[in-house]
């Protein structure tokens, strides 16, 4: 049926890749937009509002208290500026120069992403540990020294990286808080609780991917005195976060979608998600040049979790590259995203956003 990209000309997509920020994040369930259309129709004080959200966010994910951030490159920022200043307000305003304020970062080799950027731009410095072969408990430890301001975790854990519960032991050994970016680590359910658990001081997750709310908002949520030096820093307030703005439909709808997930049970969403990627095996099974077959990813688009579809390519017998092929598939009518892995000639399809029907196709 048509509708309003076709009306504005802009190409409407079967995402069979995951939630993938360039797509748009994720689809919004109707019980959420319908809270977020109500929502618009009223002022209210933002400040009441935020305190508000940030008390389900705390709820939810079992920590002293929440903040709804602009994603979690925002949520980043927030995170690094509160452990950049604490509730030190002089400091605050002068960010992102810290003076001889403690400004460093200790990030794992294995864990650089383009999205700590955000760490440099609240003032901090990242201090690598490690190299790319991997990263050892004692080189976290080496790193770690009079000006460090907090250790960042990406949450990616290779082999050669040092896992979770033992950064926050040897952090908190040394009077340093962590941060845990866990943008795309849900599904599970579980997990909105289990990074704080290990006793991480500030936790981060998209708004935008498996919990189905608006793609710009995110949540920072732990130590209570933490969020409060990042909400100080935050929209409505002054200060290095302000230009992060959070309207007030995307906060309602961030909560009302997080109250949603958190209440869903994953159980029958997985066996769906299993079912949906042995239908497209099933219809795949009599290509020539290809083979499928249902597996996990290890690397690449998070959460690893989701059951998905390998499509191993014989690129020789068939005269396309992987390459190719996802061109095809973007151009074609209907367009379809996937999500390639050139090196090993596959491609995998991931049921995560499939509506029904869609594996079909």
């Amino acid at each position: 049926m048509p509708g309003i990209y076709d009306d504005i000309g802009v190409t409407r997509v079967i995402n069979a890749a995951g939630s993938m920020t360039y797509l748009g994040g994720s689809l919004i369930a109707p019980e959420v937009l319908a809270a977020m259309n109500e929502a618009a129709g009223s002022f209210v004080v933002m400040e009441e509002l935020m305190a508000w959200a940030g008390t389900e966010i705390a709820r939810l994910t079992g920590t002293e208290a929440g903040l709804v951030t602009t994603g979690t490159s925002g949520g980043i920022l927030l995170a690094a500026a509160a452990c950049l200043t604490g509730t030190d307000r002089q400091r605050m305003r002068n960010l992102p120069d810290t003076g001889d304020a403690k400004k460093e970062f200790v990030v794992q080799k294995l864990h650089r992403i383009s999205f700590d950027h955000a760490v440099r731009l609240a003032g901090g410095r990242l201090v690598e540990a490690g190299d790319g072969g991997g990263t050892t408990a004692q080189q976290i430890e080496a790193a770690i020294g009079e000006q460090t301001a907090a250790v960042f975790h990406v949450v990616l854990d290779p082999k050669p990286t040092v896992a979770l519960e033992r950064v926050v032991a040897i952090a908190h050994a040394s009077g340093v808080p962590v941060i845990v970016d866990a943008a795309a680590e849900l599904p599970p359910v579980d997990n909105l609780r289990a990074f704080a658990a290990t006793g991480a001081d500030l936790v981060i997750f998209s708004g935008g991917k498996e919990i189905s709310g608006p793609n710009d908002t995110g949540i920072l949520c732990g130590r209570g005195e933490l969020v409060s030096a990042a909400a100080a820093q935050a929209f409505p307030n002054r200060g290095i976060g302000r230009s992060l703005k959070v309207s007030k439909e995307q906060i309602v709808g961030l909560i009302f979608a997080l109250r949603r997930f958190a209440a869903m049970d994953y159980e029958v969403q997985m066996q769906r998600w299993q079912t949906m990627a042995q239908s497209m095996c099933d219809r795949l099974r009599d290509v020539e040049g290809i083979s499928a077959r249902v597996d996990y990813a290890t690397t690449g688009s998070r959460p690893l979790c989701i059951p998905r579809t390998r499509v191993r390519l014989d690129e020789k017998a068939l005269g396309l590259s992987v390459a190719q092929v996802e061109t095809a598939l973007e151009q074609g009518q209907p367009a379809v995203a996937v999500m390639p892995e050139p090196s090993r000639s596959i491609i995998w399809l991931n049921p995560q956003h499939l509506a029904d029907g869609e594996e079909e196709v």
